[in-house]
């Protein structure tokens, strides 16, 4: 938080408390707790920095150990519209070695020559929305379809 407000800046708070420019702070998710969750605040507290700088995710804890490395899965959003803007938001890590780097962008879900379904990303939203096998399930705050476990795996069974 020190290396972020050094390099970013920021206000106080009315209290005193160091706040992160508002385009900068920090998403703490990695197997949280309520208590991980208070002694994160605390020490934020002691530093100076504000608790609103951070972000927590629920983490394994909450699903009973598992991750999404449990299931070989996670979900991500790729593409934003800010201002009428489209902006493709992906993730990269320096300190990996690749393999948690996400798609970027709207994704196109397609069949290959091989007839095995694989992903083009990149594209925009418009392109996403329209081709492939994706279909929207929801939208704005509205159920645009509903399926039951039942339903989906008896799609897959039959698209095998």
């Amino acid at each position: 938080m020190q290396i972020l407000w050094e390099l970013f800046g920021g206000t106080e708070t009315a209290k005193g408390y160091k706040l992160l420019d508002s385009h900068i702070g920090c998403i703490y998710g990695d197997s949280i707790t309520l208590q991980r969750a208070k002694d994160i605040c605390e020490g934020l507290k002691q530093k100076g920095f504000a608790s609103i700088n951070v972000v927590f995710g629920i983490g394994s804890f909450t699903y009973q150990y598992n991750t999404r490395d449990t299931f070989g899965f996670a979900l991500k959003s790729t593409l934003c519209v800010v201002d009428g803007q489209e902006r493709h938001i992906f993730k990269d890590p320096k300190t990996d070695d690749g393999v948690k780097k996400s798609q970027k962008g709207g994704v196109v879900v397609e069949i290959d020559e091989d007839g095995k379904y694989t992903y083009r990303d990149e594209a925009s939203l418009d392109d996403a929305s329209a081709e492939g096998f994706l279909e929207p399930v929801f939208s704005y705050g509205a159920t645009l379809r509903f399926e039951t476990l039942a339903d989906i795996r008896q799609r897959i069974t039959e698209s095998l």
